[in-house]
């Protein structure tokens, strides 16, 4: 990747240039779904070659100078993503995409109030943008209007039921909001939701692996290691499962990381506490939850 476009003679002539648009604009929309499926899958590079494709045939269109902008934006290119971004604003300051990349670029970047002006310009061109609100609430979440956007993405988890990105957002605002438990039937339902997406399933695993931290953060009593320190043995395996799970997407989240050493210091805390304790080897009955093991 790069780092860092009878008929008459004018009748027949008309009819000419109408098959070679027609033609153009087929293949470019087979490029722009070329490109879609590249970034879906994270494959960042052949998703920016399909895109700047699809721009050398038609520099001007929205969807391909977003779609660029935003492979760029995840593949840390800021400043050539908040070129293509603005080219967006430029060449469409009608359309809401243009600004939401932009104001992604500046959330990224820690600067929360220029981020929500971008977001808002968004919103003004297309109040009911699902994606647009979406990345408000994510905006309120980093800001700590924790409840805010809690509110926001269970709306949004109503209107789209089968979206996983906004169960995934939900479950991360309410281990945010101290309901852990709630997070985690998000989160798995989340997983659920994004069987054929790896980045939203990679995603959704890593919030799930989250969620059990928050909930069983706590739980061990010294004076009861087999009734307290072994279901919460049980519930970090099943972290560790749900990082696996992640991790095999081959989606590079830097989540994961950072999730993993959290398990390995909860779990060595609990060994500290509970040196004699011991994962069953039989199916758990119950958990520190209070409630039986999920499935998976």
């Amino acid at each position: 990747m790069r780092r860092s476009p009878a008929v008459s003679v004018a009748g027949a002539a008309l009819l000419g240039l109408l098959v070679a648009v027609g033609l153009r604009a087929t293949a470019v929309s087979r490029g722009v779904a070329t490109a879609q499926r590249a970034l879906d899958a994270s494959d960042l590079e052949g998703a920016e070659a399909a895109w700047r494709q699809v721009l050398a045939a038609d520099p001007g269109r929205a969807e391909a100078l977003y779609g660029l902008g935003w492979t760029l934006h995840l593949a840390a290119e800021t400043e050539a993503a908040r070129e293509a971004f603005q080219q967006c604003v430029d060449a469409h300051p009608e359309s809401p995409l243009g600004y939401k990349g932009l104001g992604s670029v500046a959330m990224a970047e820690g600067n929360p109030n220029l981020a929500r002006r971008r977001f808002e310009e968004a919103l003004a061109k297309a109040p009911n943008d699902v994606a647009v609100r979406h990345s408000l609430a994510l905006l309120d979440l980093s800001t700590g209007r924790v409840a805010a956007a809690a509110a926001a993405f269970e709306a949004l988890a109503a209107e789209e039921p089968t979206r996983a990105v906004f169960r995934q957002a939900l479950a991360e605002a309410l281990v945010a909001d101290g309901k852990p438990e709630a997070a985690l039937d998000a989160a798995t339902e989340a997983v659920r939701l994004a069987r054929d997406d790896p980045r939203g399933r990679a995603l959704a695993e890593v919030t799930r692996a989250r969620a059990i931290l928050a909930a069983t953060s706590g739980r061990v009593d010294p004076t009861d290691c087999a009734g307290t320190a072994v279901p919460v043995y049980t519930w970090l395996a099943e972290a560790d499962r749900a990082l696996d799970e992640a991790e095999a997407t081959g989606v590079p989240l830097p989540e994961l990381v950072s999730s993993r050493r959290a398990v390995r210091h909860r779990r060595g805390a609990i060994d500290d506490q509970c040196p004699g304790a011991r994962l069953p080897t039989g199916p758990p009955a119950a958990t520190a939850l209070g409630r039986k093991f999920p499935d998976g």
